[in-house]
């Protein structure tokens, strides 16, 4: 008998560890809180890069790789790198490294790849609790419903998972980086400078503490970032950015933000076109990735090992760890004695192999993306980015 498993959210991580369930005949159902599969402006997110032995492997691996070539941009791995004078310090191609796709591409693709039926849309999870006899758990919905008897719950629901709790007391913490995201559409009076510069890829200018860049999506439209060191209050309490026009002329006219940029870099930020949302950054330390095995239960992607995206990696590592336990389920299923007793013994040996390997990853990827952070934020980010980009030894950037 195939094991009954619930998989706690509907992004890329999650549909791609039930997509890998799919092809090997294993009984699995999603729960996912958004009403429909239909994208709204709020929860689109910008672009990813798929890199070759993470991403790209679990799409190959989910048969989908071919599909996700006619749809991925790889003319977008490009970018340029300035600092807040405008001055240029290094141009580059990650070529077939780091081919973009639009988020909203990536979950329709994958949607597309696993039965209607077996995704429960508008299922946001308000907890999960122990069954009173004390076996298995019991998922309680925010609309009130409930579902129980799954061998395993897994919980790829983000940096504030509803699974986490019940493994670990450990809580992503604000890294006190921020991101404020406007767009510069087709017909936007700045448009064309924009495209002259970035192309299809990325402009990242950096420099004093701050960061502005932008990048292409798949419409040919550009999202535009201000990264900021701000407290976490910042969007409510300091700038009210409800009030695209009034922020903007905050940003642009503060010695704290960008009033020293050079001009043609604030004339980005100057047309940059609203609602503008917050974006603000948050990681797990580095210690808490290691817990003790709580049976039934298992978290895959940010739920797990959640950091700041500064080396491009998040949704990478979150595909891989779907591809990962997928493949640990599979050869527990096909393994006959060996002192496993049942399908709960064989999935929580699945999980436990799993979590060996995750741990010691996890730890190197959110060291790194702390690095990372603090390069992007420092006063010569410029220089330094350049002088990683130009040195191959260099492990900061594009392990995965």
């Amino acid at each position: 008998m195939a094991p009954d498993i619930a998989i706690i959210g509907a992004g890329p991580c999650g549909l791609t560890f039930a997509r890998l369930l799919e092809l090997n005949n294993i009984n699995y159902i999603i729960f996912e809180r958004d009403a429909s599969s239909t994208p709204t402006p709020q929860h689109q997110g910008g672009t990813l890069d798929l890199h070759p032995k993470t991403g790209q492997l679990a799409l190959k691996r989910a048969g989908l790789f071919e599909e996700y070539s006619k749809i991925a941009r790889w003319n977008a791995g490009t970018g340029v790198v300035m600092d807040p004078a405008g001055k240029t310090y290094v141009n580059f191609d990650k070529g077939a490294e780091g081919p973009e796709i639009d988020r909203v591409q990536l979950r329709r693709l994958l949607l597309d790849s696993v039965p209607e039926e077996k995704i429960r849309w508008d299922h946001a999870v308000k907890a999960v609790e122990k069954v009173e006899s004390g076996a298995g758990w019991v998922i309680r919905f925010a609309d009130g419903s409930t579902a129980a008897g799954f061998k395993l719950i897994v919980g790829a629901d983000g940096a504030w998972s509803k699974i986490r709790p019940l493994i670990t007391p450990a809580k992503p913490v604000y890294s006190r980086k921020m991101y404020i995201e406007g767009r510069i559409p087709q017909g936007n009076p700045r448009y064309a400078a924009v495209n002259a510069v970035t192309g299809a890829g990325t402009m990242m200018a950096m420099g004093a503490g701050k960061q502005l860049a932008v990048q292409q999506v798949a419409d040919g439209s550009y999202r535009v970032y201000l990264g900021l060191q701000v407290p976490e209050d910042f969007p409510r309490n300091i700038i009210d950015i409800s009030s695209t026009e009034s922020a903007k002329n905050t940003f642009l006219s503060s010695s704290e933000f960008f009033a020293d940029w050079a001009p043609d870099l604030k004339e980005i930020i100057a047309n940059t076109e609203g609602p503008l949302r917050s974006w603000a950054m948050h990681r797990m330390l580095v210690e808490s990735m290691g817990w003790t095995r709580v049976r039934g239960l298992a978290l895959i992607g940010d739920a797990a090992h959640v950091s700041t995206p500064f080396v491009g990696e998040g949704v990478n590592w979150a595909m891989y760890d779907a591809l990962v336990l997928a493949d640990r389920i599979v050869e527990q299923y096909k393994r006959t004695g060996d002192g496993v007793a049942d399908e709960d013994d064989q999935l929580e040996r699945a999980v436990a192999q799993y979590e060996e390997e995750m741990f010691p990853r996890a730890k190197d990827f959110i060291e790194r993306c702390m690095a990372s952070e603090e390069l992007c934020f420092s006063e010569d980010a410029a220089q330094r980015l350049a002088d990683i980009l130009h040195d191959p030894s260099q492990t900061i950037l594009g392990k995965a």
